[in-house]
């Protein structure tokens, strides 16, 4: 019951939010001036909210959106929340940041009170609904959003109105090494890619294929194909040629001189050959052995 509970909390919250932080909900009326619940606010008393769990905007973008509001404004209010004589941003930091490239004052703005986590979850939910958003960023958002709240993928799935595959494909990511993550994380290592080296077990191995499809710019595909082949390689072991009659019978020779086992890797023309001992006076008797051997040479 509590899981459920909780995520009717959170379902809740995310439906308030989108009302608020919503493209048709505008700053200005016709008249140009604002409109109720809509104030405008310094935009030197605004900051950014420390737990946007975002950390990288793309410049064109916000350059282009900058361009936009200095023509026209911004169009749709930010949600905020008072802090200490400033306002902490719950919604809308791509709009506080464009509209400090183009330069405004003062911007548009609904205040809120809500609390910490709650800030954190609209964070969350908000950059969640973005397209461009970075795919170790979402698992992460994804992560923190079904810990927090005590949800099942299914239920949290839901409430974002997801699917559950894509909330487990993204949560999955997550099982990765982090320097794969990075990887990630910048965008040198596709989302394909990182599904493909989820499959493999080997940690080492995984960063080994993620650094050689980076610097080859392998496919999805060229990874398939080359994580097929070491596959087959590691089930059928190349096949040992035989050991020469000649090389066979030295060896038996060895096995009855020294009165232990004698194995031999390669072939007549190259290779080596290993003499077991399994103590210190079985070593001992065969240092004896070939001091001898010497000796009589």
């Amino acid at each position: 019951m509590a899981n459920n509970r909780l995520g009717r909390g959170l379902a809740a919250l995310i439906s308030d939010m989108r009302e608020l932080d919503n493209p048709e909900i505008e700053s200005y009326d016709e008249k140009g001036e604002l409109k109720s619940g809509v104030s405008e606010v310094p935009i030197t008393l605004v900051r950014a909210n420390p737990l946007q769990p975002r950390k990288t905007f793309d410049e064109a973008s916000l350059a282009e959106l900058a361009a936009s509001i200095e023509v026209h404004g911004i169009l749709q209010p930010l949600v905020v929340v008072p802090r200490d004589k400033v306002y902490e941003i719950v919604a809308g930091e791509r709009r506080f940041r464009a509209a400090k490239l183009a330069g405004l004052q003062n911007i548009p703005v609904i205040v809120k009170d809500i609390s910490e986590k709650e800030r954190r979850e609209i964070a969350l939910v908000e950059n969640l609904q973005r397209e461009d958003l970075n795919p170790m960023e979402e698992s992460e958002a994804l992560f923190i959003l079904l810990k927090e709240n005590e949800l099942t993928q299914e239920e949290l799935a839901k409430t974002l109105g997801k699917s559950r595959p894509a909330v487990a494909n993204a949560l999955r990511l997550l099982t990765l090494p982090k320097e794969i993550q990075n990887m990630v994380r910048d965008l040198s290592l596709s989302t394909g890619h990182a599904k493909v080296l989820i499959g493999v077990k080997q940690p080492e191995l995984q960063l080994a294929l993620a650094k050689e499809v980076i610097a080859k710019k392998l496919s999805v595909r060229d990874l398939e194909a080359k994580l097929a082949t070491l596959q087959t390689e590691r089930k059928v072991p190349a096949a040992k040629k035989p050991l020469s009659l000649e090389l066979r019978a030295m060896i038996d020779d060895m096995q009855r001189v020294f009165g232990t086992k004698v194995r031999v890797s390669g072939s007549d023309k190259k290779g080596k050959i290993v003499i077991d001992y399994y103590s210190e006076d079985d070593l001992q008797r065969i240092y004896e052995m070939l001091e001898r051997m010497k000796e009589e040479s």
